[in-house]
């Protein structure tokens, strides 16, 4: 859709009417960028290190969003999608970064730059073993805690002032086997509460796209008791 501008009952001159005809054709369409985080490969598949990839799926399928396209960098799609009521479609870029969890910025970076998406308009979906099976935290310009994903995208885009939907994988008993614990998959107590948080992730960017990051924080911040 095309920005519309009113000429003012006034004389121009040439250089001017110019700018104006230019700045009749910018696209005003708001754009959103969503990436979902996670490792490629079937052996990753529907590991807690993952939940990213999964809610990216379930973002397609409730916004409606043509099949993935697939490059070196990511897996990607885009749509106009009427978001909120009342309000013109917005353009959702849905990725799924290829480059390996911790590499995350490399692809992230690419299409923030190549669809020039503002950092706010940045929403980061990724697991968060601080927190427990079952929740989804909103978060904006806040600390990696460690995760060498959102790291890696905060270095990239020299900047941490994106939004993230956190979802919560829990944490096991040890240090040393965290890397077994995110690469493992859901017990089968675990699997329907994680389906159920994954199935709330397009609910959250709506209300954060919509409504802003404090309503969707204090719609979605809420405690869970552990499983």
């Amino acid at each position: 859709m095309l920005k519309k501008y009113r000429a003012f009952r006034r004389d121009v001159n040439g250089s001017q009417l110019e700018i104006m005809l230019l700045l009749s054709t910018i696209p005003c369409v708001k754009t959103i960028m969503v990436a979902g985080l996670g490792n490629p490969g079937p052996e990753y598949e529907n590991t807690r290190h993952n939940v990213g990839f999964m809610a990216a799926d379930a973002i397609a399928h409730s916004f409606r969003m043509r099949r993935f396209n697939h490059n070196r960098l990511a897996d990607w799609s885009v749509s106009e999608v009427a978001l909120c009521d009342g309000q013109e479609p917005v353009k959702i870029v849905l990725v799924k970064p290829q480059t390996f969890m911790n590499n995350s910025g490399v692809a992230v970076a690419a299409f923030v730059s190549q669809h020039q998406v503002l950092l706010e308009n940045l929403i980061i979906v990724h697991d968060e073993m601080d927190l427990p099976v079952g929740s989804l935290r909103v978060s904006f310009n806040a600390s990696s805690a460690g995760h060498k994903g959102v790291l890696s995208i905060a270095e990239h885009l020299g900047s941490k002032g994106f939004v993230r939907l956190r979802l919560g994988i829990g944490k096991p008993d040890e240090p040393s086997e965290v890397i077994d614990h995110v690469l493992s998959r859901f017990s089968r107590s675990e699997l329907p509460v994680m389906i159920d948080t994954i199935a709330k992730t397009p609910a959250a960017v709506r209300m954060v796209v919509c409504d802003g990051v404090m309503a969707a924080q204090d719609t979605f911040n809420r405690r869970v008791t552990p499983r």
